[in-house]
């Protein structure tokens, strides 16, 4: 039987300790953006290159997209967006699940797709993120 010591201890507290900041940092960040239900917007892109720009409204919408890369299937409802088929050998997206507050993303690498919410409204000026993309 392996008992743990004080160093082991401390280990663990450090990591919830960084886990726990990392989040509340996220969750600061995105507290302070407000919005109303109807607001937000899904920016597709495939292959970096912006495909469509979509509403994300209460009625059920189905965006199909089809391209050399593959073909998905988007679903627009409840003020959200979730991706319901991809041809993907490998479906991750489609377990990315619903998505419905600014700067959540769905994204299908085989398919080089990315679906990103978005606030149309907030500032540009308020924007801290990097604008680079590996």
């Amino acid at each position: 039987m392996h008992t743990m010591k004080r160093g082991d201890f401390m280990i663990i507290v450090l990591v919830l300790l960084l886990a726990g900041s990392i989040y509340g940092v996220k969750w600061m960040n995105t507290r302070g953006e407000h919005y109303a239900q109807g607001d937000l917007k899904a920016v597709i892109t495939v292959n970096g290159k912006t495909y469509k720009t979509i509403a994300l409204t209460k009625e059920e919408q189905t965006i199909e997209i089809k391209t050399k890369f593959g073909h998905n299937t988007l679903k627009v409802y409840d003020y959200g967006i979730q991706m319901t088929y991809s041809d993907a050998p490998l479906p991750i997206a489609m377990e990315m699940g619903f998505i419905s507050r600014p700067k959540q993303q769905i994204i299908c690498i085989p398919a080089r797709l990315m679906v990103e919410v978005i606030n149309p409204h907030k500032s540009v000026d308020d924007d801290e993120e990097l604008d680079a993309v590996i």
